[in-house]
């Protein structure tokens, strides 16, 4: 039988060959070396790491593998090491650079032991190339300091810094948030929504050269200016300052032919030397609130006011948030009359009972259109107004009920859904529902409105324009729609009984709303003249204080009863 090619290697050979092998597919560089630093084995990963073919490395000096600096350090070390001081060097891991056969440096992580090689004390290390993990913990740490678009430092970056400068002197925080920027994103797409900010980071920083401040780049469109401030600064020097901002923003700017003109919403804050960055940046922000609330491309300065009213609101959102969930909301309805005072229909209204107290629909409805907290008072309301229009019609069989729906509760997809929903659980025909819009509501896009408006037209729900005059008025767009009744807001009564231009005003709008081949009803009547004079006029449908007061749905089904 014929045997193989290993069959006449010894068992020390083989032993050997097998070592080898285990040696030069180990992932690790490994380098052995004698006691006094002379290498005598070179394994495959050490040649691909350190670019040297073992027969350039073996019998030199492993110094040839360190910069000179860390040559002269480690032989100093060894030395030491036998001498049994210094340093501990064998038996853990240390980071330090080593050099390629091209002179180029990396990082790496050695461990070093003692052992016998070939029956000879020797020295092994084994090496790992660290350049991969030392680029990820610089992506890393730059990530944590800096925005990847600009460049510029970034939010906690920049707290950082105006804690630092606190210690030296006062400083002045910059907030900047660009108007509406995400229309770019959307309309033209992100890669050019960037390009644009990169312009502006560019803008901004040669125009803080000038007031030797520091730039930073917050998520999305958000920058930051800190300011030193100086000796000069003064209220008529900061205001030029901030005018001038706004300007460089509003400039206009054209990327891939495509032409931008922005604006922004800037909060201004001051902090003396030794205070809290991050409370002044949170005071910068609160001053952008105001700039927003106020119409945007303009600036706010912070006072402390804005924070004590940050406060109350989000003290009252919280209530509201756990009132609609206990049932604090309540419908209460305010009767509607004919030209001889008789009750016709009504408007139901929206209160909110917190700890006994009835707080102003001024104060929480504005407050739940922002949040989208309308959407659940709009379903409590509904369920409400359905109950009543069922008891309502024992008495009167055609009788309508009306229901505020703001233009956030209209538009949201559930609406129809939830509305059907609410009238069929109570037994309750839509016939008996008059829906009040507002002319906002115009604004949005007309044709999804309308297709609201017919998909509930054909249930019986009726429509009514509420506020006329006071909106977005657009009389094409209302004969598009299916709207049977305009309400004059009280404004208008209270302006026009003196004469003049408000008497004038009042009676074009009741003209105008005539002309419309609508029914035309009254809002904010409160005396015999105003009623009076609005009969004159041809006036049919009032409502007002002359004639009944709001009150709750259950006091009102008694009086109707």
């Amino acid at each position: 039988m014929k045997q193989g090619s290993n069959s006449k290697i010894g068992p020390k050979a083989q032993q050997t060959t097998w070592l080898r092998n285990v040696v030069d597919n180990l992932f690790d560089a490994i380098v052995v070396t004698d006691l006094k630093g002379t290498i005598i084995d070179f394994n495959q990963s050490a040649q691909l790491m350190f670019g040297y073919h073992p027969r350039d490395v073996i019998g030199k000096n492993v110094s040839i593998l360190m910069p000179s600096s860390l040559a002269v350090q480690h032989h100093q070390y060894m030395q030491n090491s036998q001498l049994g001081s210094g340093p501990r060097v064998l038996g853990r891991l240390r980071e330090l650079e080593a050099k390629h056969k091209d002179g180029s440096l990396f990082p790496v992580t050695i461990g070093l032991n003692e052992a016998e090689w070939l029956g000879e004390p020797c020295y092994i290390g084994s090496i790992r190339d660290i350049s991969e993990r030392r680029e990820a913990e610089h992506t890393i740490e730059s990530l944590s300091m800096f925005d990847p678009l600009t460049g510029l430092p970034n939010r906690t970056h920049f707290i950082k810094l105006m804690q630092h400068q606190l210690h030296y002197s006062n400083v002045r925080v910059v907030a900047i948030n660009m108007d509406f920027f995400n229309r770019i994103n959307i309309s033209a797409g992100e890669a050019e929504g960037n390009q644009v900010l990169k312009v502006i980071a560019a803008r901004l920083s040669y125009l803080i050269s000038d007031y030797r401040g520091v730039l930073a780049k917050d998520i999305e469109d958000r920058f930051w200016i800190g300011l030193e401030i100086s000796e000069k600064d003064n209220t008529g020097y900061n205001q030029e300052r901030m005018r001038r901002l706004l300007a460089v923003l509003r400039e206009e700017i054209i990327i891939n032919g495509h032409h931008y003109r922005l604006t922004a919403s800037i909060g201004v804050a001051s902090m003396e030397q030794g205070g809290s960055a991050s409370e002044v940046v949170a005071h910068a922000e609160t001053a952008v609130h105001q700039a927003k609330s106020k119409g945007r491309d303009q600036f706010s300065v912070y006072r402390r006011i804005m924070t004590a009213q940050v406060i109350s609101e989000f003290k009252l959102e919280q209530q509201l948030r756990r009132g609609i969930q206990s049932n604090e909301i309540e419908c209460w309805l305010q009767s509607k009359v004919d030209d001889n005072g008789n009750v016709i229909s009504a408007e139901a209204l929206a209160r909110w009972r917190h700890r006994g107290k009835i707080i102003s629909p001024d104060s929480f409805i504005p407050l739940a259109e922002r949040l989208g907290l309308i959407n659940d008072i709009g379903e409590i309301i509904a369920g409400y107004v359905a109950c009543c229009i069922r008891e309502a019609r024992k008495r009167i069989p055609n009788f309508q009920i009306a229901m505020n729906v703001s233009p956030r509760q209209f538009m949201h997809e559930d609406f129809v859904t939830k509305l059907c929903l609410a009238f069929s659980q109570e037994q309750a025909p839509l016939a008996g529902l008059v829906i009040e819009i507002t002319e906002n509501l115009l604004i949005h896009d007309i044709d999804e409105v309308n297709a609201i408006m017919e998909q509930l037209a054909a249930k019986g729900v009726q429509f009514s324009v509420d506020d006329f005059g006071t909106g977005y008025s657009n009389l094409k767009r209302l004969q598009w729609i299916p709207v049977s009744e305009l309400k004059i807001d009280r404004q208008f009564v209270e302006n026009g009984m003196d004469g003049g231009r408000g008497q004038a005003l009042l009676d074009t709008i009741i003209m105008m709303s005539q002309s419309l081949g609508m029914t035309t009803v009254v809002e904010g009547v409160e005396t015999q003249d105003q009623f009076e004079h609005l009969k004159n006029k041809g006036i049919t449908q009032f409502q007002g204080y002359l004639f009944h007061r709001p009150e709750p749905m259950s006091t009102w089904l008694e009086a109707l009863h």
